[in-house]
């Protein structure tokens, strides 16, 4: 067990005692066996002044809490800036010491501990953890597929337009040597283009979909005098 401590002026008692994955707290247990690795329990689902702000986690085996800690007023450096416990052992927790010459707490720990109040509908478990960040994470691949698609098909009609507009200068047999290069080359860009809008819809296919999509590589964008870009459509 981690302890971290949320040190706070006060003169209450205070007895910590550990047993397993349960902390006593002036007499009231609380019993965090349950809990698996990746699983978080806020600070709120947990009845008790004590355990906020902070939340109690199970990170890699190892359950991880935050504890209010009172100091008197002959408080030591140590208790003001107090360093985390850890791998502390089954008994009564030890914290910093204060200076000397204050008046010593008493602390009745002869009672029998009452049960802390722990509400574990809000445990957020490893399981919701990974379902939440697929969310996001699909969200996120859908957003980047949706404005690579719109890319895509601005440019395949506006390369299209263009290919039509020379058309028609050839067909009227006014089109210079030039426009009828420019034609050539937009007919294979366009072909480039409608290929990358074509693999774009093969992404959500990939078994690395949505976590880590392999994007294929976007075509470049063709100046065209007559169809400038503006900035903005260009980003």
């Amino acid at each position: 067990m981690i302890i971290k401590l949320c040190p706070q002026r006060g003169d209450e008692p205070y007895n910590v005692v550990k047993d397993g994955n349960t902390l006593t707290i002036n007499g009231v247990l609380f019993d965090f066996s349950r809990m698996k690795p990746g699983d978080t329990l806020p600070g709120e689902a947990v009845e008790s002044m004590w355990f906020k702000p902070g939340p109690v986690e199970m990170i890699d085996g190892e359950l991880v809490v935050t504890l209010r800690f009172p100091f008197p007023a002959n408080f030591s450096q140590e208790q003001m800036f107090p360093r985390d416990l850890i791998a502390v052992p089954d008994g009564k927790v030890a914290f910093p010491e204060p200076l000397p010459g204050g008046e010593p707490v008493v602390v009745d720990d002869t009672s029998t501990p009452s049960v802390g109040q722990i509400d574990w509908s809000q445990l957020i478990t490893a399981e919701m953890k990974a379902a939440e960040a697929l969310a996001e994470r699909l969200a996120e691949s859908k957003a980047q597929l949706a404005a690579r698609n719109a890319t895509a098909a601005a440019q395949i009609d506006r390369i299209t337009d263009r290919i039509e507009t020379l058309g028609y200068g050839i067909e009227a047999g006014e089109a210079t040597p030039d426009d009828e290069a420019e034609q050539a080359a937009l007919i294979v860009n366009l072909k480039t283009w409608k290929a990358y809008k074509f693999a774009l819809g093969k992404v959500t296919a990939q078994t690395t979909w949505p976590a880590a999509p392999a994007w294929p590589a976007e075509p470049p964008i063709p100046e065209i005098a007559a169809a400038p870009m503006l900035a903005a459509e260009a980003e």
